[in-house]
């Protein structure tokens, strides 16, 4: 009878047994597996290599006929508005100015001349009415003697010799006062017209000293200022070059350095995958590669832009940079 019992209690004890397996395997099977944070990887980003450039350029242009003299500033001087940056040589302005100054010089000694001869004159002219006036003053003396002296010889109380003498007296001062009288008004005569040509030579002189003036403007027309304080960051042709050659511009001056930007050219692959305004690093290699923040401004052709404020003057246009962004 407990050998009845006994086999059926080891069957049942080996299903047990064998369902408790079973059920235990599909356990770990079901078991969601559970992965650590630290075991995930962010896109690991791009990096783009570029140059420094100024966003604020004031292009210095020369319209001036001649060949480069020399230069005064180079690439990355600093300079200030007023500072001489080039001299242009013009053969033809330098002669010009030469004669201008030469015909100033004839035309200041004509006025000079001509002032020397009206002053004579107008002595001249004094000199003559005055003469004029002591002989009108000699002739009216004379009249009057000789009026009287012509009613007493009518009247017979006077002697014929005082009255003709009187007569001869007052011919004589007539024919002196006619004679000074003359003098004195060629002499005024003479005045007016050294006067006139003294205002024609002084209107020569002015006319001369405007041509000097304008000589003197376009050869210091020649003399390349800057118009504003800022960094050099372009400069065009070489010296003795013609400035023709160099369709006016010849130099660009970076202002305001706080604002600066980078042009990459990112491969088109991941040019794609850049947006505007998605944040960058920029860290300049020359300042211990010190990382500013930025951000991307534009996306132009083959060129993005990357655009930040710079905190320091050490960071200048032209200086290499690199440029991270971590693609999206």
């Amino acid at each position: 009878m407990r050998a009845k019992w006994i086999l059926p209690s080891i069957a049942i004890a080996s299903s047990l047994t064998a369902g408790g397996f079973w059920l235990h395997h599909r356990k770990r099977e079901a078991a969601p597996v559970t992965v650590s944070a630290s075991t995930l990887t962010l896109p690991p980003p791009v990096t783009l290599n570029g140059k420094i450039r100024a966003v604020h350029i004031t292009p210095v242009v020369v319209n001036v006929p001649g060949n480069i003299d020399h230069f005064e500033a180079n690439i990355g001087d600093e300079v200030y508005e007023g500072q001489v940056l080039a001299e242009i040589g013009s053969t033809g302005l330098e002669t010009a100015r030469s004669d201008a100054a030469a015909a100033v010089e004839k035309a200041q000694k004509y006025v000079e001349d001509v002032q020397g001869s009206v002053a004579a004159a107008q002595l001249e002219a004094s000199r003559a009415h005055a003469d004029a006036e002591r002989a009108r003053a000699a002739l009216d003396r004379a009249g009057k003697v000789y009026d009287r002296q012509k009613t007493l010889v009518q009247a017979g109380a006077t002697p014929r010799l005082t009255y003709e003498k009187a007569e001869h007296d007052y011919e004589s001062a007539r024919e002196d006062w006619e004679a000074v009288n003359k003098a004195d008004r060629a002499a005024a005569q003479q005045v007016q017209e050294m006067q006139k040509s003294l205002e024609n030579a002084k209107r020569i002189l002015a006319d001369k000293s405007q041509e000097l003036e304008d000589a003197e403007s376009a050869v210091a027309a020649g003399t390349i200022e800057s118009p504003v304080d800022g960094v050099v960051v372009g400069r065009n042709g070489e010296a003795g070059q013609p400035v023709a050659e160099l369709h006016g511009e010849l130099f660009e001056i970076a202002t305001d350095l706080y604002d600066l930007e980078i042009a990459v050219e990112p491969k088109p692959e991941i040019r794609k995958t850049i947006r505007p305004h998605q944040p960058a690093l920029v860290i300049i290699p020359d300042l211990q590669n010190t990382g500013y923040p930025g951000e991307v401004k534009a996306i132009q052709d083959a060129q993005v832009v990357i655009g930040f404020q710079s905190p320091t003057p050490a960071i200048r246009p032209g200086m290499p940079a690199e440029v991270r962004l971590r693609l999206e």
